[in-house]
């Protein structure tokens, strides 16, 4: 049973670009173009961990990952940011609202698995 990934990115090369790697990885993967799509693919498909653009049209990506973080279905997926802004406040905001990874754009494909991984990891400690 593959490992399902949901990316949230309104830019469309992120997504060819991440595609891909991930997929060069064994996992399946579902993309969303707004927070909206996201959260709809999340409830109809609950995937096994999310990347999240922080910068979308419609809701942000905090405010997906709050609301991804308050439904008790939902709460327990792993949510990893996609940002162009690394600033340690941004991080910081970032984890407050649940997520459990942070990667900075243009994405490193090494640095995408081990925080995919790690990830993972933790979501099933909990």
């Amino acid at each position: 049973n593959k490992v399902k990934i949901l990316i949230v990115d309104d830019d469309e090369a992120v997504i060819r670009t991440l595609r891909p790697i991930l997929l060069s990885h064994g996992y399946a993967i579902l993309t969303a173009l707004t927070g909206e799509d996201g959260l709809q693919i999340v409830n109809t498909q609950k995937p096994d961990l999310i990347l999240l653009d922080v910068i979308l049209p419609g809701i942000k990506g905090r405010e997906v990952c709050q609301k991804l973080k308050e439904n008790p279905e939902t709460q327990n997926i792993p949510v990893v940011f996609l940002t162009a802004k690394d600033s340690p406040e941004d991080i910081q905001a970032e984890k407050d609202f649940g997520a459990a990874g942070h990667l900075t754009k243009p994405v490193n494909s090494k640095i995408l698995i081990e925080t995919i991984q790690n990830s993972l990891e933790l979501s099933k400690k909990q």
